[in-house]
C-alpha cells in the first residue's frame, strides 16, 4: 500500500502481516453489516406497524428464539474450530433469507397498526423482525470471535479501529442502497441479503488465511476447539468478576439503546403517515450514522483508544446517554430525536464497540468462543427484553420524559462506574 494510504488508514505502524489480517477481517466484518443493513429498515418498518402497544411481545419472542438458539451454539462450538463453524452459520443464514423472500411474495403486506397476530402476515412479520436481530446478534459476534481470537490486546488498540470501519464501510454502502431502494420488493431486499453473505464466506477464508500467517503460520491456531464443555462458558462467566462486568456493562448499554429505540419508533409512527417514508428516514439514519462514524473510526478511534485508554472510551457511552435523556425529555420531536440517534449510534460504533471488543483479547480460549458468544447473544438481548418492560410500564403508566430522565441517572451512573473499572482490569490483565 502507499504510505500516505497507509497513514490514513492508520496501519502506517502496522506489519505487512498485521495488515492483510486486519484488511480480511474488515472485508468480512462489511459484507455481514451490509447483509444486515439491507435487511434492518425491513424490520423497523415491521416495528412501527406493530406499534408501541405490541413492541414488547416483538423483544419477548425475540429473546426467546436467541435464548433457544444458544444452547445449538454451544454444542457446535462444543465440535468444531470456528473456521468451519462460522462459515456455516453465514450459509443458513444466507439460505434462510431467500426462503423468507420466497414466503414474503406469497403474504400480503402488513397493515399498518391493525396487526392480527394470528394471521398469516402478522405472524410471518413478527419471525421476520426476530429472525433479522437474531442474525445481527450472531453474525456480528462471530466475527468478533474470529478476531479477538487471534489479535492481541495491543494489536486491537491498534487495528480493531480498522476492523470496525469495514463494518462501517459495509452500513453505508447498504444504507444507501436501501435508501434507493425504498420502493423495491422487500424479497428483492431479502435476497440481495442472501447474496452479501455468500461473498462474507469468501471473505472469511482469505481472513483465516491471513490471521493463521499473522500468528506465525501455526494452523493449529485455526483448529482449536472449546471443547471444555458446554456450560463451561456460563462457569466461567460466573466465577469471574471481569466477566460479570463486561455483563452488567453490555446489559445497562443494552437496557439504554432499547429506551432509545421505543423512543424513536414510537415517533416515526405517530409523526409519520406512509411505510416507504419511515422506511427512508430508517435508511437515512443508517447512512448518516455510518458515514458520521466512518469519519471517527479513521481519525480518531485508534488515538482514543492509545492515548485515553479503554476506561476513559467505554465512559463515553454512559456520558452521551445522559445527556440524550436529558434531550429527549425537553424536546421529544422526531427530528430531535432522529439527529440524536445519529449521533448516539455513530458514537456507539465508533468507540464503544471497539473497546469492548478489546476487553476480551486478554481472555483464554473458553471465555472468548462460550463466555463472549453468551454475551453478546443471550445478555444482550435480555437487556433488550428488560428495557421494553419497563418501557412498557412505562407507557402504560404515562410517566413523563422527565421523571425517566431522572429515573436512569443512578443506572447510568454505574454504567460509567463499570466501564471505567473494566478498563482498568483490562490494563492489568494485559501487563
Amino acid at each position: 500500500m502507499n504510505q500516505r494510504l497507509l497513514r490514513l488508514l492508520r496501519l502506517h505502524d502496522a506489519t505487512p502481516v498485521e495488515r492483510a489480517a486486519a484488511l480480511w477481517t474488515a472485508a468480512l466484518f462489511f459484507a455481514v453489516l451490509c447483509a444486515y443493513y439491507l435487511l434492518r429498515p425491513l424490520r423497523e418498518e415491521i416495528g412501527t406497524a406493530f406499534g408501541k402497544q405490541n413492541l414488547l411481545l416483538l423483544f419477548v419472542q425475540t429473546f426467546v428464539l436467541i435464548t433457544l438458539l444458544n444452547p445449538i451454539y454451544m454444542l457446535l462450538a462444543n465440535r468444531l474450530p470456528t473456521s468451519r463453524f462460522l462459515p456455516g452459520v453465514l450459509h443458513a443464514f444466507a439460505a434462510s433469507f431467500v426462503v423468507l423472500a420466497v414466503v414474503s411474495m406469497r403474504v400480503p403486506p402488513l397493515p399498518q397498526g391493525a396487526v392480527a397476530w394470528s394471521s398469516v402476515e402478522g405472524l410471518t412479520a413478527a419471525f421476520f423482525y426476530s429472525w433479522v436481530t437474531a442474525f445481527v446478534v450472531c453474525g456480528v459476534a462471530l466475527v468478533w470471535v474470529h478476531a479477538v481470537d487471534f489479535f492481541t490486546t495491543q494489536q486491537g488498540k491498534r487495528l480493531f479501529g480498522f476492523v470496525a470501519l469495514g463494518g462501517t464501510l459495509g452500513a453505508i454502502v447498504a444504507s444507501t442502497v436501501a435508501l434507493l431502494a425504498a420502493s423495491l420488493p422487500r424479497a428483492w431486499v431479502m435476497l440481495a441479503a442472501g447474496l452479501v453473505l455468500e461473498i462474507a464466506v469468501l471473505c472469511h477464508r482469505r481472513s483465516l488465511r491471513a490471521c493463521i500467517a499473522m500468528v506465525g503460520g501455526d494452523e493449529r491456531a485455526a483448529t482449536r476447539v472449546a471443547a471444555s464443555g458446554v456450560l463451561e462458558g456460563l462457569r466461567l462467566l460466573w466465577r469471574s468478576p471481569y466477566l460479570l462486568g463486561i455483563a452488567m456493562f453490555v446489559l445497562i448499554s443494552s437496557v439504554a439503546a432499547t429506551s432509545f429505540y421505543y423512543v424513536l419508533n414510537d415517533l416515526a409512527g405517530s409523526q409519520i403517515a406512509s411505510d416507504q417514508d419511515r422506511r427512508a428516514l430508517f435508511s437515512t439514519i443508517n447512512l448518516c450514522q455510518n458515514l458520521c462514524a466512518l469519519v471517527i473510526q479513521v481519525w480518531v478511534t485508534r488515538s482514543a483508544l492509545l492515548r485515553l485508554g479503554l476506561a476513559v472510551v467505554l465512559c463515553i457511552m454512559p456520558a452521551v446517554t445522559l445527556l440524550g435523556l436529558s434531550l429527549v425529555a425537553v424536546v421529544p420531536t422526531i427530528v430531535v430525536m432522529a439527529v440524536f440517534e445519529v449521533a448516539r449510534r455513530t458514537l456507539q460504533f465508533a468507540f464503544d464497540k471497539p473497546a469492548r471488543e478489546v476487553l476480551f483479547t486478554p481472555l483464554g480460549l473458553e471465555e472468548k468462543y462460550k463466555s463472549k458468544a453468551f454475551l453478546d447473544t443471550a445478555v444482550l438481548r435480555c437487556g433488550d427484553l428488560v428495557g421494553a418492560s419497563v418501557n412498557d410500564v412505562l407507557v402504560r403508566l404515562q410517566v413523563g420524559a422527565v421523571a425517566v430522565a431522572a429515573g436512569a441517572l443512578p443506572f447510568v451512573l454505574v454504567w460509567g462506574g463499570v466501564g471505567w473499572w473494566l478498563g482498568r482490569r483490562c490494563r492489568e490483565q494485559e501487563t
